[in-house]
């Protein structure tokens, strides 16, 4: 290899280099398709949280829904699947939930021991 094959060799491979140092390395990984904002009916997307008939805004690792608040504490993904664990404080109340959330196209389920409900994704 010459001179200048190898001084571009090297110019191209510190551009790349300082590239890739300045993308978070999360963004590598895809966001889970449970992430977003949902809601029982349309009308319920344009509130804010502090109605209590505000939609779900889920995020990565938790959701908040007026006054219930909630961090995943482990996620275990099963394709459109996820069973999470959950520390939530719901009006100031604290307690564990376990959560399976499953998404199929425009829908969220969300299910818990009190049953299951169906969300559709806010657009």
């Amino acid at each position: 290899m010459n001179r200048g094959m190898l001084a571009l060799v090297r110019k191209t491979t510190v551009a790349a280099l300082a590239a890739a140092t300045m993308i978070p390395a999360d963004a590598f990984a895809q966001t889970p398709a449970y992430v977003g904002t949902w809601a029982s009916r349309p009308a319920q997307c344009h509130l804010g949280q502090e109605s209590q008939d505000a939609p779900l805004i889920m995020t990565r690792d938790g959701y908040d829904q007026h006054e219930a608040h909630c961090k995943f504490s482990s996620i275990r993904a099963q394709g459109p699947t996820w069973s999470v664990k959950a520390r939530c404080t719901v009006e100031g109340d604290t307690q564990n939930l376990a959560l399976v959330l499953r998404v199929s196209g425009s829908r969220l389920t969300m299910r818990d021991d009190a049953g299951a409900r169906t969300l559709e994704r806010c657009r």
